[in-house]
């Protein structure tokens, strides 16, 4: 069976050389062929609702009396070129991100945890929204400082 090792690799070989190239896709015109198609744009950036905003986190009604007490303080939603960053705990560095739509609108999800949400709407400098976790849900309201 060795022998033939060497003669089939020659074999193959001479097949591939009577092979020819394809022809580039773009050397081929038809009569009736359409333009090449463009990636489609991707969305543009909403900027009008960038800047600081702060505000604080509010239990709603608990019917269950489990859900943990709302955080004390100010918190912090941080919207850049768009992109929005809402800062839950700076401690152990807990945020959402989400993207501003044109229209004010926004659902800000946890990076480990995408049913851990906070959703919302930007207008006339007061966001006002609603932190959920489980059965759990909290209205968010902020207004901007810068």
């Amino acid at each position: 069976m060795r022998p033939f090792l060497p003669a089939l690799g020659l074999l193959l070989l001479a097949a591939c050389a009577n092979e020819t190239a394809l022809p580039e896709a773009s050397s081929v015109t038809t009569r009736n062929a359409s333009p090449p198609a463009r990636p489609a744009a991707p969305p543009s950036k909403v900027t009008s609702f960038d800047g600081r905003w702060v505000g604080t986190i509010t239990l709603q009604p608990d019917r269950t009396r489990e859900c943990p007490r709302a955080p004390s303080g100010e918190r912090e939603i941080t919207v850049t070129q768009g992109q929005a960053v809402f800062t839950l705990n700076p401690q152990i560095r807990q945020s959402q991100s989400g993207f501003v739509s044109a229209d004010g609108s926004i659902r800000m999800v946890d990076s480990l945890d995408r049913t851990i949400a906070t959703t919302g709407l930007f207008a006339d400098g007061v966001f006002q929204g609603e932190y959920r976790n489980g059965l759990c849900a909290y209205a968010v309201r902020m207004v901007k400082r810068n």
